[in-house]
């Protein structure tokens, strides 16, 4: 339902309905449209629109499609696997133009720079630093930044011309956010990957490539699958591979 050239196509306040559908999906194929524009804090005419941009009719219809589609995957998917429908539904979604459009750029980001910096907070910050270990693999001179307070708009010279891979599920991490405006100030480049493409992250970033993926939290933990980032992080570090013709390894 969700292709990628199709979310592409959406704005700011679409977004945000394409997330909380993504958050409450049952619940949505039993709302009403004023319930759901209540609910996401949007009006009924930016909800057709967005079905319109999702090629649905109606917002009838495309609740019907959504019932349909989560069906559909209960008919084939046990209970123990209900997590990765999806992932299944994220990569299905990779397949297309705009996507390899994406990692274009985003490759030739990453060529282009000087220097690499990973940086993301909690299980983000554990990829960032899987992500800087993998392209480093690649050739690529690559960092991750584990302290979240490091004075990046002091080493101006350091990173000019160079590349920040910021990850981030929210995008509206404060940390993350001043981070990013500090790198931006020393006239390097940001690269973001993250769940939600209308955030404060995203629209400072050079490039965004967004995934999303329904929000999972327990209390103040993110357990958000992370799936897609490394699914993102190894197909940049074997396109950059494959443009220095250095073997990546495990080791």
């Amino acid at each position: 339902m969700f292709d990628f050239e199709k979310v592409q196509r959406l704005n700011g306040l679409e977004l945000t309905i394409l997330n909380y559908v993504l958050a409450h999906r049952e619940l949505v194929e039993k709302m009403t449209i004023r319930k759901l524009a209540t609910e996401a804090h949007v009006s009924t005419s930016t909800i057709l629109r967005f079905c319109e941009k999702l090629d649905f009719e109606g917002f009838s219809e495309f609740k019907y499609a959504l019932k349909r589609e989560r069906q559909a995957n209960e008919q084939v998917v046990t209970s123990d696997y209900d997590v990765l429908i999806p992932v299944t539904d994220f990569l299905k979604k990779t397949n297309n133009d705009s996507f390899r459009q994406l990692l274009s750029q985003a490759t030739e980001m990453i060529v282009n720079a000087n220097a690499v910096f990973f940086f993301g907070i909690g299980t983000s910050g554990a990829l960032a630093q899987y992500g800087s270990r993998y392209l480093a693999n690649a050739g690529v001179f690559s960092l991750s930044i584990a302290d979240p307070f490091m004075p990046f708009g002091m080493h101006e010279v350091v990173i000019h011309e160079a590349l920040l891979i910021v990850l981030s599920v929210s995008g509206e991490t404060t940390e993350t956010i001043s981070q990013v405006q500090q790198f931006k100030m020393g006239k390097g480049r940001v690269l973001a990957i993250t769940n939600q493409a209308n955030s404060t992250l995203a629209s400072l970033a050079d490039l965004v490539i967004p995934y999303y993926m329904p929000e999972e939290k327990n209390g103040s933990l993110n357990n958000t699958t992370q799936i897609p980032v490394v699914f993102i992080l190894e197909l940049l570090a074997h396109r950059v591979a494959v443009l220095t013709k250095t073997q990546i390894t495990g080791r």
